[in-house]
């Protein structure tokens, strides 16, 4: 297999986990582990989930660090995740 494809292949599965992980915010669950599982995502293979950063960016919280989960975190997730979730489905590894 050429280093190209293992490339693709490697960014094809983050965008997979990182959709399905946004799916799983926007319908208002498991907050904390999906969050921290993004913030993971992000690091490994940011190129391919460009469309994380405002997610990751959010004022006061600091997924490389200690997280409160709470009601106003919730929001602002669950928020920031349906904004995202659409382009981010709709979005092909070739168009980025």
């Amino acid at each position: 297999m050429s280093p190209m494809r293992k490339v693709a292949m490697r960014r094809a599965r983050a965008r997979e986990s990182a959709l399905s992980l946004l799916r799983e915010l926007s319908a208002g669950n498991n907050h904390y582990d999906s969050y921290r599982v993004l913030y993971l995502l992000w690091c490994g293979n940011n190129a391919a989930v460009r469309e994380l950063k405002p997610l990751l960016r959010i004022s006061g919280v600091y997924p490389d660090g200690p997280l409160s989960v709470n009601e106003e975190f919730r929001k602002t997730v669950l928020k920031v995740a349906t904004e995202i979730l659409p382009g981010f489905a709709d979005a092909k590894p070739e168009d980025r």
